[in-house]
């Protein structure tokens, strides 16, 4: 009988199921299991004593377990996204990096309050640390956004300047109202304040930024047009949930002094964290459906072609 009739065993091996998983997915799924890990250590700390705890812990979670997700349904779909849409894949990258800096706060600032630092000092070094974490998401934003843009296929079909000009000016005026409240509770902490207001602000502008770019997109009949309908709807919603938050702040703000505690303010503020818990998912949909789709064998081909001289 002929050697060839017989087929060479296959050494020790992964199951198939998981070397069809992309290789980029696995740092991502690390992570998730690091920021899994961390929400089971937050419900250990603090025992759940009702039903309605219980859901707003799961709310918690599923907004710390997603971000880091982004990458690992990113790179699923797109084995090869940091070659075919390097800036999203920045972006993903730096989303998941936003859950390590996001773990280390409470140690960080363990180790500072354990000195003999002043009061003062102390505040600072936490709204300091506040600004690296925004300016992490910002950064994570603002090269989705940009990376989005490239991705696109299609012209506008029609302006959009009204649509942007409508984000931008709810970002920047829930920036605003927040910081005339945050001085007038407290005037003698004017650094603190400014960088509270920077990294709000920044924030702000890069979720307008990205809820702009993929509207634009979805009207334009970009592919998955869910995917690019559930970005732009993510990025109309955080803004709506700041301007929510800043006109319940004014409403503390005129009404408490007098009358004492808001009712249904509280609730109110519970629903928009559902709300931003219901963001992150929808980001993590997108990418799951596809986004961005890939270009065309035929427009990689033209792209590829000389320039007539």
């Amino acid at each position: 009988m002929s050697d060839d009739l017989w087929s060479e065993p296959r050494g020790p091996h992964l199951p198939d199921t998981l070397m069809r998983i992309p290789l980029g997915v696995w740092p991502f799924l690390a992570l998730a299991v690091l920021a899994a890990y961390g929400q089971w250590e937050m419900l250990r700390a603090g025992p759940l004593d009702n039903g309605l705890d219980a859901f707003w812990a799961l709310v918690r979670a599923v907004a710390a377990l997603t971000v880091p997700l982004l990458g690992a349904a990113l790179f699923f779909r797109h084995p090869t996204a940091h070659r075919m849409f390097p800036n999203i894949a920045f972006g993903v990258a730096l989303f998941a990096a936003s859950t390590v800096v996001d773990a280390l706060r409470q140690p960080v600032m363990d180790g500072i309050g354990g000195t003999d630092i002043e009061y003062d000092a102390w505040l600072y070094a936490g709204t300091g640390y506040s600004l690296i974490q925004a300016l992490v998401r910002v950064f994570a934003i603002t090269y989705l956004a940009i990376g989005l843009s490239d991705a696109r296929r299609f012209e506008d079909r029609a302006p959009a300047r009204v649509e942007g000009i409508v984000l931008v000016v709810a970002a920047l005026a829930s920036t605003a109202v927040s910081a005339v409240l945050g001085y007038l509770s407290a005037p003698d902490q004017p650094g603190l304040l400014a960088i509270a207001t920077a990294g709000q602000v920044l924030t702000n502008l890069a979720w307008a930024y990205l809820g702009w770019t993929a509207l634009r997109g979805w009207a334009a009949g970009e592919e998955p047009s869910r995917g690019w309908g559930l970005v732009g709807a993510a990025g109309v919603a955080y803004l709506a949930v700041v301007v929510i938050a800043a006109a319940l702040n004014v409403v503390i703000w005129v009404v408490s002094p007098t009358e004492g505690p808001v009712p249904v303010v509280y609730e109110v503020y519970q629903l928009l964290g559902v709300v931003i818990a219901a963001i992150w998912l929808a980001l993590l949909a997108a990418f799951w459906l596809g986004l961005p789709a890939e270009p065309d064998a035929d427009d990689v081909a033209l792209d590829e072609l000389p320039e007539p001289a």
